[in-house]
């Protein structure tokens, strides 16, 4: 018996030593720092152009569609920008950017014109003319460019050609804009011998393309060395920043960079694509057009 109550003593004091024993337990708090994201600014597009700029949500869609939007992009030469004063004058608290033309004319404060330089671009579709003139390996061969008489844009395609192929002949049809009277022109020029059309963009160049594919012949328009991204994304990153313009034009040159090379006809050799692509890199850099 007093061996059993020794053992229990014994017992009673273990459990007064745990009593004393503190457990300590370390809590580890992790502070979460949730970024508010920053607002985006819709942008509405219509038109084939493509914008991607961070702060800017785009939007394609027709005109009636993204009117309401802060900032609307409308393509040059489409049904669209026939409606864009209309359509400007009805929300004065939109700004819309014509993209590709002149918006001098329409004098409204909310609309912008942004607008790439002819002369450029037409000097390298000629240079890319004159590489295609040039791998015909005959003395004298021919190019053709199809426009409104005696415009600048017809002498700045000259100087073009003649940067790479001296020795080419260009021959140019006069023509009003009218689509047949264009295609008309390019069979003409082609019927003369012309191993490569150039045309002006719109409705007329691609009448004058089209005449010029059923020949099976090379056909460019100004519009495939004007990469109206570069203007687009300007003026988005511009309004992102809070800075919009209306009634003037911004003109975008070489050095900008909306003077390239875009998607070519497929009747050109890559070899002569990547030479158009270095020369269209010397007039970025300020340098004159070289063979």
């Amino acid at each position: 018996m007093r061996v059993l109550v020794l053992a229990a003593v014994a017992l009673l004091l273990v459990g007064c030593g745990a009593a004393h024993t503190v457990t300590q337990k370390v809590v580890t708090r992790t502070t979460f720092r949730v970024a508010t994201a920053a607002p985006t600014l819709r942008v509405g597009v219509v038109g084939n152009i493509a914008v991607h700029v961070p702060g800017a949500k785009v939007e394609h869609g027709s005109l009636a569609k993204v009117a309401g939007d802060p900032l609307v992009l409308v393509r040059a030469g489409t049904t669209a920008a026939t409606n864009l004063p209309a359509v400007a004058r009805a929300n004065p608290g939109t700004h819309y950017a014509l993209v590709g033309a002149s918006a001098a004319k329409l004098r409204l404060p909310n609309v912008v014109g942004l607008v790439i330089g002819d002369d450029a671009a037409a000097q390298l579709e000629g240079a890319v003319a004159g590489l295609v003139a040039q791998g015909e390996g005959v003395p004298a061969p021919r190019v053709g460019f199809v426009g409104v008489a005696n415009t600048p844009l017809s002498f700045s395609f000259g100087t073009g050609v003649h940067s790479q192929t001296p020795e080419a002949l260009v021959l140019r049809a006069w023509t009003s804009n009218a689509p047949a009277a264009c295609k008309e022109a390019a069979l003409t020029l082609l019927a003369r011998g012309a191993v490569a059309i150039a045309a002006p963009g719109g409705t007329c160049g691609a009448a004058a393309v089209s005449g010029a594919h059923e020949q099976n012949a090379v056909a460019l328009r100004i519009t495939d060395f004007e990469l109206l991204s570069v203007p687009a994304a300007e003026i988005v990153r511009d309004a992102v920043g809070g800075v919009f313009h209306g009634g003037e034009d911004l003109v975008f040159g070489p050095s900008s960079g909306a003077i390239g090379v875009g998607v070519l006809d497929e009747r050109i050799s890559q070899a002569n694509v990547l030479r158009a692509r270095t020369i269209a890199g010397r007039l970025a850099s300020g340098l004159a057009l070289a063979g």
